[in-house]
């Protein structure tokens, strides 16, 4: 199958999104500096692949985070993960996702595969190791994937944070997800995702279907209130 080259300004927003979840979304939340053999000392570290990929597709389609964070809200609640307490800061959450359109201006399209949502990052991560930025790096052990941001990358970060207001965004965005999503663990988020029956059903190396029209119904019913 042939597939095209992605326009720059595409792989640029790649790049953005995996540094700024590597510096937002970490498994280590304090910085803690190590060396690594043969590069630099990393600041921040993300243990699961599955994990890095599950966070990309939430921001790449707000639509499917807004029924995650509604999942939560549900009286039933999902295992471990429940947001009955905080249903009116995920009221206020949803209606400004759909007030600001994220589901159709921030969406970027994402390929389902065996294990839901995933991209291939070879490009993006041999641009950010080449610049010393962050590194993919596979376990002693051989069972596991980890992402590392570097020094380096954390101080890009920052520099974009400062110097370009639209990476704002995705700064808070990833914040967002932190906070509500951050202590669960890759196969627990994807288990979420996959209570979505449009992304269930989704072909192999298909696109994800958005789910905007479900949302807003989902809404409706749960708060009384129109998106």
């Amino acid at each position: 199958m042939h597939i095209a080259p992605e326009p720059e300004d595409l792989i640029e927003r790649h790049i953005i999104r995996i540094l700024f979840i590597l510096y937002f979304c970490s498994d280590n939340n304090q910085e803690i500096a190590f060396t690594l053999p043969m590069f630099t000392e990393s600041v921040r570290i993300l243990n699961s692949e599955s994990k890095l990929q599950k966070i990309d597709f939430w921001i790449r389609y707000p639509d499917h985070l807004a029924a995650a964070l509604l999942r939560g809200c549900e009286t039933k609640g999902i295992g471990s993960f429940n947001l009955i307490a905080r249903q009116e800061e995920v009221r206020q959450v949803v209606r400004q996702i759909f007030d600001n359109q994220e589901p159709v201006l921030r969406w970027t399209p994402m390929r389902k595969y065996l294990r839901g949502a995933y991209e291939p990052l070879d490009k993006v991560m041999t641009f950010l190791s080449s610049r010393d930025l962050a590194y993919r790096r596979v376990t002693e052990q051989g069972h596991r994937v980890q992402y590392e941001l570097t020094l380096q990358g954390h101080t890009v970060v920052e520099k974009l944070l400062g110097e370009c207001p639209e990476t704002h965004w995705y700064a808070e965005r990833c914040k967002l997800i932190a906070d509500f999503f951050g202590h669960l663990n890759g196969f627990e988020i994807r288990k979420l995702q996959y209570l979505e029956t449009e992304y269930a059903d989704t072909a192999h190396e298909h696109n994800i279907a958005r789910i905007d029209t479900e949302i807003r119904q989902r809404f409706e019913r749960l708060f009384g209130e129109t998106l």
